[in-house]
């Protein structure tokens, strides 16, 4: 997997999962959700992403498979891309 902290735009399902997502210009429709989990960090911990953090492993439409992050304010981050 291929790090990344990129900020996204992110339509959601109403359980708060992701739906779709905006990057490169494309909606990417999320095909489905492969894994979820949540975790507690400390800002000083995380590279600024601190607090109660969602973690969603996504296929897309694209078939491409993305790692997506919500913060605790409801920020959505691309974190990881699968090659």
């Amino acid at each position: 997997m291929r790090r990344v902290k990129e900020s996204l735009h992110v339509v959601t399902e109403d359980d708060q999962s992701p739906k779709m997502f905006y990057r490169g210009g494309n909606w990417l429709h999320v095909v489905s959700v492969i894994d979820e989990w949540r975790e507690i960090n400390n800002w000083w911990d995380s590279g600024g992403l601190g607090g109660e953090m969602h973690f969603y492993v996504v296929l897309a439409g694209n078939y491409g498979v993305y790692q997506l992050c919500r913060d605790e304010r409801g920020n959505w981050y691309l974190v990881g891309v699968f090659d």
